[in-house]
């Protein structure tokens, strides 16, 4: 996992400090990127990529043909971060491909290209990639069907929600909870009801289940409240104050005579919470 925390740094890091380049020495770089050195290229690339936002619609048709073609993985991956860096909407299809290049550290850059740019023509590619040998592969893969929200992902997600990988998993059960699709809801219920899992991704999962876009999220949280640890249950009394309605107080009130602490406390809040959304809710119909 170390690789796609690095990546994925090197690509989001910020680059507002950096001075801006002019048409010139924009030029300059463009010259740098006909060298047969590969280190000039890869500088000339990420000075391109940190230094130039104002002129991204003329370097990245530059960007691009580097990353389909350049012969030296390090300066295709330093294009497909740039890109990502400068946001190149148009480069979208190159990034797509790069998803199958034969070098690992090119194919994170550019699901990682693809988290900040994404786009519904990616889907198949990026679900090509959770099967990818390297977990950080399968695992930007996974972040980046998340943020297209696309249901055609699901089932391909939910084939690997059991990874080897925890750091995988963790972000397969994100994404499908930022998916919302419906037949996400029983496995992320079953993930969350895990006593085998690492608390982190049973926690996540209960965040997951409170975001699928159906009302039967309610029923299953309702049913999660008999999970035997309490910093789960905490979260799904939580998330049911949340998203919880009318029908959920019952259940939280039974509940409440088993809870001490923060729990009790928890069931409380929860209640009020689903009180004061169902007055203003009949306040609005009114």
């Amino acid at each position: 996992m170390a690789l796609a925390v690095a990546l994925g740094v090197q690509l989001l890091g910020s680059v507002a400090h950096a001075q801006r380049l002019d048409e010139a020495g924009m030029r300059a770089q463009f010259q740098r990127l006909q060298s047969d050195d590969p280190q000039v290229r890869l500088e000339a690339v990420e000075i391109l990529g940190r230094r130039g936002w104002r002129l991204r619609r003329e370097i990245a048709p530059r960007l691009q043909r580097l990353l389909r073609d350049d012969p030296d993985w390090r300066v295709r991956a330093s294009s497909g971060r740039a890109i990502g860096r400068l946001s190149t909407r148009s480069a979208v299809p190159d990034l797509v491909r790069a998803l199958r290049d034969p070098q690992v550290e090119v194919r994170v850059v550019a699901a990682a290209a693809l988290w900040r740019l994404p786009d519904p023509a990616a889907v198949p590619a990026l679900i090509e990639l959770l099967q990818d040998r390297d977990a950080a592969a399968r695992q930007w893969g996974a972040l980046a069907l998340g943020v297209i929200h696309d249901p055609r992902a699901t089932q391909a997600l939910l084939r690997v929600i059991d990874d080897p990988e925890s750091a995988v998993r963790i972000d397969v059960v994100r994404s499908l909870g930022r998916i919302g699709d419906v037949r996400a809801l029983a496995p992320l219920s079953e993930v969350a009801k895990d006593e085998a899992k690492d608390d982190e991704e049973r926690l996540e999962a209960v965040n997951a289940v409170a975001s699928i876009d159906s009302p039967d999220k309610v029923n299953a949280l309702v049913r999660l409240l008999t999970v035997e640890d309490d910093r789960i249950r905490l979260r799904v009394i939580q998330a049911l104050g949340q998203v919880g309605d009318a029908l959920a107080v019952p259940a939280l009130r039974r509940q409440r005579s088993q809870e001490r602490g923060d729990n009790r406390s928890a069931v409380d809040t929860a209640i009020r919470e689903i009180q004061q959304r169902a007055r203003a809710q009949r306040a609005a119909g009114g």
